[in-house]
């Protein structure tokens, strides 16, 4: 009797791997107050920035840039921004920023090599496929614009068990027309063995999964692969600041968090962002916060608006 082969010896007829993670989505303005606060775009992201109504300004590490409808500005990973208009000409924009990790890269659109900016040819192509991601999510009080799924089918709609196959499926498809449209051409640094962006994010990675505990840079540089001045030149490069200074960030940001949403002393919290010290970790943080951890606790309890 003839052996019958197992079909998982066959070879795959396609495969690939992918995982969305998404900073916001989503269609803002459209009123006179709005702007962009200088701002730091997280490393592992990409941002792009188009223009539906109107017109407005963003200034990305400096450059200034006038838009207007049918424009589209893309805003790199680590790059430094700020935007504004004229108030009594309010705009309407599509933002997103967003990761597509794919292969072991942390975002697999940083790969291309895309220009600053873009006037679109296809405008009503580009918004079709923007509102099709933007009608599988659930709308946020702070964006109120926002096509949404209809409230009666809400509950059903949000409990489907396929919920994030349809969203990232959406999600999936405006990349892949977006790229398409754009037609970038390949970064230079994508054929590195290992991307300079996934050096940083590896090494971020292996800080916060070793926050509660005093470590050196070169200590950190090693887990991460690369010499103590590269992973410096490459912390500056993509987050703007020096390794040690954005590892303090970090732990103030934690202590932070605890601080709000725990009852935790704070000599607990110390050792638990690798503070050690609570009288160390009071001086650091006032002079972040401009008041010590236990009046900022009681404050921030105190604005909180009542159930």
């Amino acid at each position: 009797m003839p052996t019958r082969p197992y079909l998982s010896d066959w070879t795959p007829a396609y495969e690939s791997r992918f995982g969305v993670r998404m900073q916001w989505f989503g269609r803002y303005a459209g009123y006179p107050e709005w702007s962009i606060l200088p701002s730091r775009l997280a490393a592992d992201k990409i941002c792009f920035f188009y223009v539906e109504t109107g017109s407005c300004w963003i200034r990305v590490n400096g450059v200034h840039h006038e838009l207007e409808a049918g424009e589209l500005l893309v805003i790199r990973g680590g790059e430094e921004f700020v935007g504004g208009q004229n108030p009594e000409r309010p705009h309407v924009s599509l933002s997103a920023a967003l990761a597509i990790e794919q292969e072991g890269a942390a975002n697999s659109l940083l790969h291309f090599d895309f220009q600053r900016r873009y006037r679109l040819r296809e405008p009503g192509r580009y918004v079709r496929e923007f509102e099709r991601v933007l009608g599988l999510f659930k709308r946020h009080r702070s964006t109120p614009e926002i096509p949404a799924v209809p409230p009666a089918l809400k509950p059903q709609y949000e409990s489907l068990p396929h919920r994030d196959i349809l969203v990232t499926g959406a999600l999936l498809r405006w990349v892949s027309s977006l790229v398409e449209i754009l037609r970038p051409s390949v970064a230079p640094d994508a054929l590195e063995p290992v991307a300079p962006i996934e050096r940083v994010l590896a090494a971020e990675t292996w800080a916060i999964a070793n926050l509660s505990r005093e470590f050196t840079l070169p200590e950190w540089a090693h887990a991460a692969g690369v010499h103590p001045d590269y992973l410096g030149r490459l912390f500056r490069k993509h987050t703007g600041k020096r390794p040690m200074e954005w590892l303090n960030e970090r732990r103030l940001r934690e202590v932070e968090q605890l601080l709000t949403s725990t009852s935790k002393p704070l000599a607990e919290i110390a050792e638990a962002c690798g503070f050690g010290c609570p009288f160390y970790l009071s001086r650091v943080f006032k002079r972040s916060f401009g008041e010590p951890p236990g009046r900022y606790r009681k404050m921030r309890r105190q604005a909180k608006p009542p159930r």
